[in-house]
């Protein structure tokens, strides 16, 4: 249930952001209005309630006491929307109709100031209609603030709120800049407008900067699919992945950089790609297929057309679906030698779109993914295969899974064995979070007879996932 909601908070910050790019009209905005609706209602009558809240603060979300880490990575929009009105939150009551969302989305798209006070922003949403989203009021650290709501000095998930302001803290900020670089490119493409390269390198950099303080659990953010544009979230995820391969290869701080750079830009072809076909929910058509194959040559031109000369960037772009063998797309012609550069974003454009949600699939949990990558011959670089499988391991650091004695932890670390790393407990065999303070570091390697049982993902997939020809 506590899901579903999270998924309802990164809907909303969705519609603004479509609301952004298009209009009211728009499919894009009337589907996210009226799936939210649609989410909403069943929900709070299973829960016998007639209202959704949650609130915003120190830039991130908050429902039940908690901190809630996905929408946090992936709804800036709604929290930069929530800032500017000066409110604590919002409060969604039924009977909600689309018509009501679209008027929410269009407020958050437009709004461009901050708002003198909540009253202000109190008398906005009542002159446009608004009367079943309420704004609620501020946060306070206690509850001598009056009318303000008061912020639980010990949320109810603790684990999260510590890993929000510990591990994820270094990362905010980055992954919101890197979000925010992506969205603005694909935005300025639908408008036939120039992207900002200078800006795209830049965040590509600060990644890598992040990488070296050992801070990047990238698989935290496999794990919560942002619902705006799910090759926005791919695009940061390669650019991660990318930049903590070429780290473990050892490769100079210049090219991990350029590498992290193109991580963001190899899919920016997409953004020519009618939304029909990028985000039709079942299998491409032949015709439909050929569109979209179009995507890493169109990207390549434009990049070429916006003054990038970066070989590395460019290579990447036009020949990150080049398999091992030669096979894939575009044809490559007899004069290309395909760079170690760009088979190392393949490897990680293909793990990504594996073990991450897409509008046709479920994700799939690593191991899975990496039982497909090694038994489809000649699709990749070996070097660039192992040192994902290496740098990663069979849980990646930041996987939450649950061990045989129905503890839940985070794993830390790779240990010496694929499956035994090291994990941080944070849950106890009842289910109940543990305090930081009180979550023990476990070397599975040394505990005989405790292992791994599950690997908590949102949405894994259970099925036959697809084949790799199906990956664009």
């Amino acid at each position: 249930m506590e899901q579903q909601f999270s998924d309802l908070i990164i809907l909303l910050a969705s519609g603004i952001n479509q609301r952004r790019m298009y209009f009211d009209n728009h499919p894009n905005v009337q589907a996210i209005s009226v799936e939210f609706v649609k989410k909403l209602s069943p929900m709070l009558n299973e829960a016998g309630n007639d209202e959704f809240a949650f609130g915003v603060y120190g830039s991130k979300f908050i429902r039940n006491g908690k901190y809630l880490v996905g929408p946090s990575i992936a709804g800036r929009s709604l929290i930069e929307f929530a800032e500017r009105l000066q409110c604590g939150g919002f409060v969604f009551r039924l009977p909600i109709t689309p018509t009501d969302l679209v008027a929410f989305f269009r407020l958050g798209a437009e709004l461009k100031d901050k708002l003198d006070n909540l009253q202000t922003a109190r008398a906005l949403f009542a002159s446009v209609g608004l009367a079943h989203i309420e704004l609620a009021t501020p946060f306070t650290e206690d509850s001598e603030g009056g009318s303000n709501q008061q912020l639980d000095s010990e949320p109810k998930d603790q684990g999260d709120m510590d890993f929000l302001a510990t591990d994820f803290a270094p990362l905010l900020r980055v992954y919101h800049s890197l979000y925010e670089t992506v969205a603005t490119n694909n935005l300025a493409l639908s408008g036939d407008n120039s992207i900002d390269l200078a800006q795209a390198q830049s965040r590509g950099e600060e990644l890598v900067a992040v990488s070296d303080q050992g801070a990047l659990d990238v698989m935290q953010f496999m794990r919560y699919p942002d619902f705006d544009s799910y090759s926005i979230g791919h695009s940061v995820r390669v650019a991660a992945l990318g930049a903590l391969l070429a780290r473990e290869l050892a490769w100079p701080r210049e090219l991990q950089n350029e590498i992290a750079t193109a991580g963001l830009l190899h899919d920016v072809g997409k953004g020519k790609v009618p939304d029909e076909i990028l985000f039709k929910p079942g299998r491409l058509s032949d015709d439909e297929r050929q569109i979209m194959e179009t995507h890493s040559v169109l990207g390549a031109k434009i990049l070429l057309a916006n003054g990038e000369s970066n070989p590395i960037v460019l290579s990447a772009t036009w020949g990150h679906h080049i398999r091992e063998d030669g096979g894939g797309y575009p044809v490559m012609p007899p004069w290309y030698v395909r760079s170690s550069a760009t088979a190392l974003i393949q490897v990680c454009d293909v793990f990504e779109a594996l073990t991450a949600a897409r509008p046709y699939k479920k994700p799939m949990c690593p191991r899975r993914a990496y039982e497909i990558m090694i038994k489809d011959k000649g699709a990749f670089h070996p070097l660039m295969l192992g040192a994902l499988i290496r740098t990663l391991g069979l849980y990646p650091p930041g996987s939450e899974v649950v061990l045989s004695d129905q503890r839940r932890a985070v794993v830390v670390a790779q240990g010496p064995v694929p499956d035994q790393p090291s994990v941080r407990v944070t849950h106890d065999e009842s289910g109940q979070p543990l305090e930081r303070r009180e979550q023990p570091s476990v070397c599975l390697h040394q505990e005989q007879g405790l292992q791994i049982t599950e690997f908590m993902q949102v949405g894994v997939e259970a099925e036959e996932p697809a084949e790799l020809a199906s990956i664009v």
